[in-house]
Parts: C-alpha cells; sequence; structure tokens
C-alpha cells in the first residue's frame, strides 16, 4: 500500500507507486493505495480556498490509470488529525491487513504530525508489516513537490509543469457560448471551471482542448477577475451549439507574450484594471 496525499499525481509520487506495484507484484499481493480529503490544510490550517492540482475525481482517474487495484480515500477531519502514530497504524495498516507499505521520505502522519518514516520502521520490526521509504525525487536540484508545481502553475510558466509532473496541467470545466459575443469576428465562449482545480496567473495561454473524441489546439484567456468570466477559443468551440453547457478538458501548453496578441490586450487591461 502507498500512502500519501498525492496531489497532481506528479513525477515524485508516480515513482512511489512504480515502486509499490512492483513490490505487490514480486510478493503476490494486491496493489493498493490510501489518500486523504479534502487536504489536511483545509482541515488544521482553515485553508477554505485551497486549489488542487488533481481534484479528487481526477486523482481517482490517474491512480486507477496507474493499475492500483484499490484506493482507499480516508476523510481528513480532526479526528483524523488528532490520532496518536500508534493508533493510526493500528486502524489503517493493521486494520487494512497491509502487509508492505511505501512513503516517501517525508512522510508524516498522526497528532502533530509525530508519525515519521523513522517510526514507522521502527514500529514495523514488532509488526507483519514492511516499509519501503522511496527517496527524495528532483528536477534540476529541486524537489518535485505539489507544493512547488502550484508556485509554477500560479507563476503562470505551465511549460515548465511537464518536467514536475510527467504531463501537461490539466483541468475539466463546462463552456457555454454567449450570445454577448456576436458581433465579435471570433466567437469567444466563457469557461467555467470546477472551483477546486488551481489555474495558472492571468494571461493567453495556448492549450489543448478535448470534447469525447475530438481533439485540438485551442487559446484559454484567463482574466482571473470577477469582472469577466475567462474565455476559450479553438476549431471544437466553433461546432458546438450556442447556449449549451458542454463539459471539456484543456490541457495548458504555454503561455502567449501579450505583444504578439494585440487583439487581446485591450480587452484583458480593462478587465483587471
Amino acid at each position: 500500500m502507498a500512502l500519501g496525499f498525492f496531489d497532481g499525481v506528479h513525477l515524485g509520487h508516480q515513482s512511489l507507486l512504480k515502486q509499490t506495484k512492483r513490490i505487490a507484484e514480486k510478493n503476490k499481493l494486491k496493489f493498493t493505495a490510501m489518500t486523504f480529503d479534502p487536504h489536511p490544510n483545509e482541515v488544521i490550517k482553515w485553508e477554505k480556498d485551497l486549489r488542487y492540482l488533481t481534484p479528487l475525481a481526477l486523482k481517482i482517474e490517474r491512480m486507477a490509470a496507474f493499475g492500483v487495484d484499490k484506493l482507499f480515500v480516508i476523510k481528513f477531519n480532526l479526528s483524523l488529525a488528532s490520532l496518536q502514530p500508534s493508533d493510526f497504524i493500528k486502524q489503517y495498516v493493521l486494520g487494512l491487513q497491509a502487509k508492505h507499505i511505501v512513503v516517501g521520505f517525508d512522510f508524516t502522519f498522526g497528532n502533530k504530525a509525530q508519525g515519521n518514516v523513522d517510526y514507522l520502521q521502527k514500529v514495523s520490526k514488532n509488526n507483519a508489516f514492511d516499509v519501503t521509504v522511496i527517496s527524495k525525487q528532483a528536477h534540476n536540484g529541486e524537489k518535485i513537490s505539489s507544493t512547488l508545481i502550484r508556485k509554477i502553475v500560479r507563476d503562470g510558466d505551465v511549460h515548465l509543469v511537464p518536467y514536475y509532473m510527467g504531463h501537461q496541467l490539466e483541468v475539466k470545466g463546462f463552456v457555454y457560448i454567449s450570445n454577448r459575443h456576436k458581433h465579435e469576428k471570433k466567437k469567444k465562449s466563457e469557461i467555467h471551471i470546477e472551483n477546486k482545480y488551481i489555474l495558472p496567473a492571468p494571461g493567453v495561454y495556448r492549450v489543448e482542448i478535448k470534447n469525447g473524441n475530438k481533439a485540438c489546439q485551442g487559446l484559454f484567456i484567463r482574466y482571473g477577475s470577477s469582472k469577466r468570466n475567462d474565455e476559450i477559443s479553438g476549431q471544437i468551440i466553433e461546432m458546438l451549439k450556442g447556449g449549451v453547457a458542454e463539459e471539456l478538458t484543456v490541457k495548458f501548453l504555454n503561455k502567449i507574450p501579450f505583444g504578439s496578441m494585440p487583439e487581446y490586450s485591450s480587452n484583458f487591461k480593462e478587465v483587471i484594471k
């Protein structure tokens, strides 16, 4: 069983999951993982506006794609946060009959994060489970972490995301064709992204848009303002019927300098004033 929060299921997480899968196959055990929801900071630090690289539904998809046989999603609340490390082991390791657990080098658990990898290794000697600790995964000398990737996204450097996640930043949302854009030469459509996704800094981005089995490249205009909804354009958008909400998957490829997109600059500057 792999243990962690796994936001982003980034390259560090992928290394951990691959090792867990190898151990499971070698020992003819089920390949399982445990994650938590919501993020501990939402409960302990009251960060109610916390955004995710992979909200729970997308995280579950990614885990399934890695071949996880069973995923345990544990509700994180104050009761769980206050568990003593020994009680966490009894309930969530021994209680689930885990024979081998795999964690990152900085994994912590239990009341005030008193449990760590040293504690796990010590306790395992007297119990029927083994422990494997995955070392730090880095890129350009920086630890690959969800916190770092979220910062990269907030800064608008979406082209760097694949170096840490192994793929582009991906979000899902609904697009609406608005009648108020009919007078414009290019049809622009409002897009509403699920609240829990983290989004990049305001700007214009080149994106890949998917709708069912159709895909194309397009533009995502991120206003980041309550005055105007974000917009998206592309061949798929042109094919949608006006007023019909459609679910799209959007992958951010790179940010486009405003100097090369003068048709958006004036609108953008007016909205963010």
